[in-house]
C-alpha cells in the first residue's frame, strides 16, 4: 500500500476542511470527489492511486474531503451549495491556489458551478462528470430536462444506495459494470469510513434539491462534461447541463465492465483532464460579468420620518442607518456598494448569508426607531471597478421594493440556492417588476415576519449614543462630518 500524501486542514469559520495537495507541475487542478470520500483510504486502491500519481506528472494537485466526509469536521446541518462553494474557496486559498481546473463528480457539481460563477477568476476550465441541472427533488418527472422519465428510478435507485450504505451499492449509480466482486467490498469499506447513512442523507440533500438552470448560463470557463455510457445517470442530462453552458461540450466515455477495471474506466476521464491542463492556457484576467448576491434595502415611510424629526436630526438617523448596514454587511464578508437617501446596494458572498444579514439588520434598526424593507437576487452583474450594474442589480432592487416594513423579499433565483439551508420560505407568487420583462415569482423570510415586533407609532427614537453625536454637531456642525468619515 502506498503511502497518502501529508493531510492538511484548511478553516472556514468553526470548520476545519481536510486536504492533500501533491505534484509538481506548473498547473493547479482541484479534486472535488463525490460519496464516497476519504483521503488516506483511496490511496489503498491501486488504480485509483495510479490515477493520482500520473494526475501529479503534469499538474499541483489538491484534493480535499468536505465537511462532514473523511477526515475533515462532521456537520450538524445540511450544507447548502453556498456552503461548498465556501469550502473549496478555503481550501484553495489555504493551499495558496490562485487559479485552477476543477474537476467535480455527480453530488458535488452544484457547488463547484457556484463557485466557477462567482469568482470565474479562479477557474481555468472545468471536468465535470455525471452532472444535472435539475434533480427528481425538485419538481415533476415531465419538467426534467434530459432525465428520459427515469427520474423516479434514478431517485430509488440512490434512496437504496443510502439504506444499505457501506455495501460499495453506489458504484451501481457510478459504474454498474464494476459493481460485483473484490472492488465492490472495498468501496462498501470506504462508504462506511467516509460518513454514516444519515451523514450521506444531509450531504446530498442541498445537491438534490437545487435548481442550477439560471446559473450554468453564466459559467464561462472552458468546461468538458463526461459520462460513461453505462452509468445509472441519464446521458441527457448530463447533456442538458453542457447545453445550457456557453462553452461546454459533452463526450460519453466508455461503459464500465469489470474485465477492464476501475483504472481503465478512469483512463478516458484522465485524458480528458490532461489535454484540459497540457493544452494551451490562456492567463485568466478579471471578468466583467460575474454572478453575485445583491441586497438592497431601503427605510419605509422615509419622507414622514424625516418631516417629522427635521433635516438635521433626520441625517443623523440616517447616517447611524447607512452604518449599521455596513457594519453587519462587512461582518458576514460583503461590500457595501452604494448608499443613495434612505437606500443602500451591497453585494454578499452568496443568498443565505444576505438573508440571514438582512434580518439582522432589519432587526438592528428597530433601535433607531425606523423599519426597513429589504430584497435578496442573485443573479449576473456587471462589475466596473467596486461597483455593480446591469439587469439582476434591477431585479435585486424591485424585489425589495415589494416587501413591506420588516420584511426581507427574495426572488425564485435565490428560493433554489438556498434549499436545505433551513430558511424559511413563503411563497408570495408571481410580480410583475418595473422596468423586467417577464414576471418573477418572489418568496418572503418568514422569519423576518414572525420575529418582527410591531413599532409604535411617532417619530424615530435615538438610542443615547445618537442623542450624544446630535447634540455636539448642533455645537459643532463640522463634528458630524468627522465621525461619518470615522
Amino acid at each position: 500500500m502506498e503511502l497518502p500524501p501529508t493531510t492538511r486542514y484548511a478553516r472556514r469559520g468553526d470548520l476545519k476542511i481536510a486536504y492533500q495537495v501533491f505534484g509538481s507541475g506548473a498547473q493547479a487542478v482541484v479534486m472535488v470527489p463525490a460519496l464516497p470520500s476519504h483521503l488516506d483510504l483511496m490511496w489503498t486502491e491501486a488504480p485509483y492511486t495510479r490515477w493520482l500519481r500520473r494526475l501529479a506528472t503534469f499538474a499541483r494537485v489538491v484534493i480535499f474531503d468536505r465537511p462532514g466526509l473523511g477526515l475533515s469536521d462532521p456537520v450538524d446541518h445540511v450544507p447548502t451549495l453556498e456552503d461548498q462553494a465556501h469550502d473549496l474557496r478555503a481550501v484553495m486559498d489555504d493551499a495558496r491556489v490562485e487559479h485552477a481546473t476543477l474537476h467535480a463528480t455527480a453530488f458535488c457539481t452544484g457547488g463547484v458551478v457556484l463557485f466557477a460563477s462567482q469568482w470565474p477568476e479562479r477557474v481555468d476550465s472545468l471536468l465535470l462528470w455525471g452532472p444535472f441541472a435539475r434533480s427528481w427533488r425538485t419538481g415533476p418527472e415531465d419538467e426534467l430536462v434530459g432525465w428520459e422519465g427515469r427520474s423516479r428510478a434514478v431517485g430509488a435507485a440512490w434512496d437504496d444506495v443510502v439504506e444499505h450504505w457501506g455495501e460499495g451499492r453506489s458504484l451501481q449509480v457510478y459504474a454498474p459494470g464494476l459493481s460485483g466482486g473484490r472492488l465492490r467490498r472495498a468501496w462498501g469499506m470506504i462508504e462506511r469510513a467516509s460518513a454514516s447513512p444519515a451523514m450521506v442523507r444531509a450531504i446530498t440533500e442541498a445537491e438534490l434539491c437545487a435548481n442550477l438552470t439560471e446559473i450554468l448560463p453564466l459559467v464561462a470557463a472552458p468546461t468538458v462534461v463526461v459520462l460513461h455510457a453505462d452509468s445509472g445517470l441519464p446521458q441527457g442530462a448530463a447533456r442538458y447541463v453542457s447545453e445550457l453552458m456557453p462553452n461546454a461540450t459533452f463526450t460519453q466515455l466508455p461503459p464500465s465492465s469489470e474485465a477492464t477495471g476501475l483504472g481503465d474506466w478512469s483512463d478516458p476521464v484522465f485524458a480528458e483532464l490532461e489535454r484540459m491542463v497540457t493544452g494551451q492556457r490562456i492567463a485568466p484576467t478579471k471578468p466583467d460579468r460575474i454572478l453575485a448576491t445583491v441586497l438592497f434595502t431601503d427605510i419605509v415611510a422615509s419622507t414622514a420620518h424625516a418631516a417629522r424629526l427635521g433635516d438635521e436630526q433626520w441625517r443623523v438617523v440616517n447616517d447611524r442607518h447607512h452604518s449599521l448596514v455596513r457594519d453587519h454587511v462587512e461582518r458576514s464578508g460583503g461590500q457595501l456598494i452604494q448608499t443613495a437617501g434612505d437606500g443602500t446596494l451591497s453585494a454578499l458572498p452568496g443568498p443565505a448569508q444576505a438573508i440571514r444579514c438582512a434580518l439582522t439588520i432589519s432587526h438592528a434598526v428597530e433601535e433607531l426607531g425606523i423599519r426597513i424593507r429589504a430584497g435578496v437576487h442573485t443573479g449576473e452583474c456587471e462589475r466596473t471597478g467596486d461597483n455593480l450594474a446591469g439587469l439582476s442589480v434591477h431585479i435585486g432592487a424591485r424585489v425589495g421594493a415589494a416587501a413591506g416594513p420588516g420584511e426581507v423579499w427574495v426572488s425564485r433565483t435565490v428560493r433554489d440556492l438556498v434549499a436545505g439551508s433551513g430558511i424559511r420560505l413563503r411563497r408570495r407568487g408571481p410580480r410583475q417588476l418595473k422596468g423586467v420583462p417577464e414576471p418573477w415569482e418572489l418568496f418572503s423570510l418568514v422569519e423576518a415576519e414572525s420575529t418582527s415586533a410591531p413599532m409604535a407609532a411617532g417619530p424615530p427614537r435615538l438610542k443615547v449614543s445618537d442623542r450624544i453625536v446630535l447634540a455636539a454637531a448642533r455645537r459643532a456642525p463640522g463634528l458630524l462630518r468627522a465621525v461619518n468619515r470615522g
